[in-house]
């Protein structure tokens, strides 16, 4: 309580009065209350009042202190240990090098996020993670690309070394089903006992490698080159490959298109076949012979079943411009269906050739166009005539792209038959050539003697 709040009224309380200075304490001061504090009692202000000067404040006694004002003063509680507010670090993502982004991350970025945005290294994120459904206790961990989980490396039974640097995509056990998700893995580098990938996963060809570095490819060389004896310790050997020939083979052949060691033995006559033929005799047998013979006519009849896919190919582009020249003409609209009933042997290899052979067929190919139908009977309009007038056809919806499809698919079948015997006959004049040419260098024969 202030001086300014207690004041003792002295001669002020009444003009010549005058109070004592126990009466002035019991009028002014009375116990205290339970709070601790001192009742004033209240008193009028005169105009003499105003006109004394301020009387000093007496000095109040001291107040006993109750134990209900030592009880307002208490301590504060004690927080638990360990759960002070402290400002934390960032917590670390573990990441992989198959995925960059962790879902804690991404949950710590949120508006609402407070103090947690900055935990440190020694709190737990109790998940649950992992197919163990346990917390991240800060071992190392990989996130599933297909379900987005984290996984700790040893309930997955993989390394943390083997995970950052050859895991190329990492799915989890629950979503592994052994045809499209399964774990990939980068291939290591050649040299035994290097666990690094090898260059094979570079944009650029030529710098790609099966080592991982240019150190370890030498190294390699280095380790199959003293596989060999040197020249020194092979001076009595017959016929052996020592250290010096094999860096000299490796050196003369350096730029030839790669390192080699030689040709091949057999093999390698130069005008010996011709259109596919031999040009000396005794190169094929007869049944060598017949099989060429064949394979050859087959190649050829596949050739012509291509030409006509090709010639199908160009009759749906000319219906389809038929089609769009009548919408031009406002005979059709864009909704109008527009298939040509001579596209029906389209796809069926016999009877499209028949078709050819037809006047339709050859006056069609030779104008070069799909003109109105020659068949006096049919009527209706010459610009859409022998077309399909519906609208929104449900039997020829899409018949232009359904029908180019099934064209190019038995083209591309056509060719892959056809160029699989083409390589049948290749291997086949390959053993023939170096049967041949091995006959001449022996000097062998064969004679068959009668009983």
């Amino acid at each position: 309580m202030s001086g300014e709040d207690v004041e003792m009224g002295g001669a002020d309380a009444h003009p010549g009065s005058r109070l004592e200075d126990g009466e002035a304490h019991d009028r002014v001061v009375s116990s205290p209350d339970q709070s601790g504090r001192a009742d004033v009692a209240p008193f009028k202000s005169t105009d003499a009042d105003e006109k004394q000067p301020t009387s000093i404040p007496l000095p109040l006694p001291p107040t006993p202190p109750s134990p209900q004002a030592d009880s307002s003063k208490m301590k504060p509680a004690s927080k638990k240990k360990g759960t002070a507010a402290a400002k934390k670090g960032p917590k670390k993502a573990r990441t992989s090098k198959s995925k960059a982004n962790s879902k804690k991350d991404a949950s710590s970025t949120g508006p609402a996020s407070g103090t947690h945005d900055a935990s440190s290294d020694d709190e737990t994120d109790n998940g649950p993670y992992c197919i163990c459904r346990g917390p991240d206790d800060h071992r190392w961990m990989i996130s599933c690309d297909v379900c987005e989980d984290w996984f700790h490396g040893e309930c997955v039974n993989l390394d943390k070394e083997i995970g950052e640097k050859l895991v190329e995509r990492f799915v989890c056990p629950n979503c592994t089903d052994g045809k499209q998700n399964y774990t990939k893995y980068k291939k290591t580098c050649s040299l035994t006992g290097c666990k690094n990938p090898a260059r094979l996963y570079t944009k650029s060809v030529k710098d790609r490698s099966v080592f991982c570095c240019s150190d370890h490819c030498d190294a390699w060389w280095t380790s199959i080159i003293n596989t060999l004896p040197t020249k020194a310790a092979s001076e009595k050997a017959i016929e052996v490959l020592t250290q010096e020939d094999f860096v000299s083979l490796l050196i003369s052949t350096a730029d030839q298109s790669g390192w080699k060691l030689g040709d091949k033995p057999f093999g390698n006559m130069e005008g010996l076949w011709s259109n596919g033929l031999p040009t000396q005799p005794g190169v094929l047998s007869d049944e060598e012979q017949t099989f060429l013979k064949t394979s050859a006519a087959e190649r050829l009849a596949l050739g012509n079943e291509i030409v006509q896919y090709k010639k199908m190919m160009q009759l749906i582009d000319w219906a389809n411009q038929r089609r769009l020249s009548a919408i031009e003409a406002g005979k059709f609209t864009k909704e109008s269906c527009g298939y040509d009933w001579r596209l029906d042997t389209v796809s069926v290899r016999y009877q499209f050739a028949e078709w050819l052979e037809t006047p339709e067929g050859q006056a069609t190919f030779k104008a070069g166009k799909l003109d109105t139908p020659l068949d006096p009977d049919m009527q209706g309009d010459p610009a859409t005539r022998g077309m399909c007038e519906k609208k929104r056809c449900k039997p020829h919806n899409g018949w232009y792209k359904l029908l180019m499809s099934a064209v190019r698919t038995l083209i591309k079948e056509t060719a892959t038959a056809a160029a699989d015997k083409l390589n049948s006959e290749d291997v086949m004049r390959q053993a023939a050539e170096a049967r041949f040419e091995r006959r001449q260098l022996e000097n062998n024969s064969v004679v068959v003697m009668d009983d």
